[in-house]
């Protein structure tokens, strides 16, 4: 799987260099790809990420019933800020823009993206369960939420899927008991930041144990850190 976050949010970015970057994660097997409404500059280019997907499969010679698109809904960009609205007529209208943005007629994976403080979980949940019925979304998904709050959605509707951040660098999902909730409950689980994000990058490059561990597997730091 690959996130496609960083094609859209940097201000350098180039749409061009964007789609050869997916086309080479096509070519290189990737069958998974993580986007976002919100993954863009700000609230007037909302959806540019999904956009760029959607062209580069449409550019690209290879097999694209084997790229599964997960996508979300939940949070806003206003002047380039990240803003929860889980209210059930945001989320009804996020989902037919990304349906659009895509270019397809149902989402494979669409996730809430994050709780929204000022609107009750069950309603956010309930909003997306409601475009699964309708055949909008194949399946559902949530993403930085804790074990209460997928034991709450799971009595609401089938969860398939939670995302959150997951590194040798942060454990907090792991001690909190997200990963082993997810991995009991068959439910599958998206890791984002695995390689640290950019903070740890320099860091995962320089580490003496992740070094040697590499070496003795002839891998590179970044294979030994996400296997």
């Amino acid at each position: 799987g690959m996130g496609c976050m960083r094609l859209s949010t940097e201000r350098e970015r180039d749409d061009e260099s964007g789609i050869g970057v997916l086309h080479a994660a096509f070519d290189g097997g990737i069958t998974l790809l993580d986007t976002a409404d919100a993954y863009c500059l700000d609230d007037s280019d909302v959806g540019h990420n999904e956009r760029l997907i959607s062209h580069a499969l449409s550019t690209w010679s290879g097999d694209r019933s084997r790229i599964v698109i997960a996508t979300k809904g939940g949070l806003t960009r206003p002047h380039g800020e990240w803003v929860p609205d889980g209210r059930a007529r945001h989320l009804r209208a996020a989902c037919e823009a990304s349906l659009g943005a895509l270019g397809v007629e149902r989402i494979q994976l669409y996730q809430l993206h994050a709780p929204d403080a000022g609107t009750p979980l069950s309603t956010s949940v309930r909003a997306l369960a409601a475009l699964k019925d309708e055949g909008l979304v194949e399946r559902i998904g949530l993403c930085n939420v804790n074990v209460g709050q997928i034991e709450e959605a799971r009595r609401i509707t089938e969860i398939s899927a939670v995302q959150v951040e997951l590194s040798l660098w942060q454990d907090t999902n792991v001690l909190n008991g997200v990963v082993w909730y997810c991995m009991t409950h068959g439910i599958r689980l998206l890791a984002y930041r695995p390689l640290g994000g950019s903070r740890h990058h320099k860091r995962m490059l320089s580490d003496p144990v992740l070094a040697e561990v590499a070496a003795r597997h002839v891998a590179t730091p970044a294979q030994i850190a996400v296997s």
